[in-house]
């Protein structure tokens, strides 16, 4: 059924991305419209949802918060296929498995990063940096060994999980993270940045 969607965001905000490419794959029309954040932070200027950030969505006055809450509502009114949030129970779990990994874990990460080496180029972050190098050294063989064995993180389709974490690996990307050490998470981002509606939302950091 189509809705009438307004997506409110913010073109750097891996989050908003997130549900701008899901929107491109799935065809579902929707009116951006951009919150601006140099002085607000994160947070949108009026009380819409409970937690007042980015990305936010209105669905003929159905308002919800949350990037990885939004992926799945789309995907259950518009993947006609089942494919980028498939329903079968084992599947479905590996698939949440990553979003949270990603929201709980990376997401993190590669936002400190970027946001270090990006927007606050010269501050005193090294330390920061660093760290945020080491943990990442941690965690990312465990996506590296995953995609050994299948194109996708759950497969041979991308999912809502592929969309969420490309989102943040093009964060560690944008801050000159060496994504050439993990050889199959590399591969897995160029497949991924070849497909039109990811590369179409990239953020033009200047």
């Amino acid at each position: 059924m189509s809705v009438t969607l307004d997506l409110y965001g913010h073109p750097w905000s891996a989050p908003t991305r997130e549900v701008r490419i899901l929107c491109a794959e799935l065809a579902v029309d929707y009116r951006f419209i951009e919150v601006k954040q140099a002085e607000a932070g994160d947070y949108l200027p009026e009380a819409l949802n409970p937690a007042c950030k980015v990305p936010m969505i209105d669905a003929d006055g159905f308002i919800l918060g949350e990037a990885h809450a939004i992926l799945r509502y789309l995907a259950a009114g518009h993947d006609t296929a089942g494919v980028w949030y498939p329903t079968a129970p084992q599947v479905r779990a590996r698939v949440d498995q990553w979003l949270d990994w990603q929201a709980l874990r990376l997401g993190r990460l590669a936002a400190d990063l970027v946001r270090q080496r990006r927007f606050r180029p010269g501050a005193s972050g090294d330390a920061a940096c660093a760290e945020a190098e080491r943990l990442l050294t941690l965690i990312l063989p465990e996506f590296d060994m995953e995609l050994k064995t299948a194109p996708y993180i759950c497969g041979q389709h991308p999912t809502l999980a592929d969309i969420a974490i490309f989102t943040s690996v093009d964060y560690l990307r944008l801050a000159a993270f060496d994504l050439g050490r993990f050889a199959a998470l590399a591969a897995w981002f160029e497949t991924c940045v070849a497909r039109a509606a990811w590369a179409a939302t990239a953020p033009v950091l200047g």
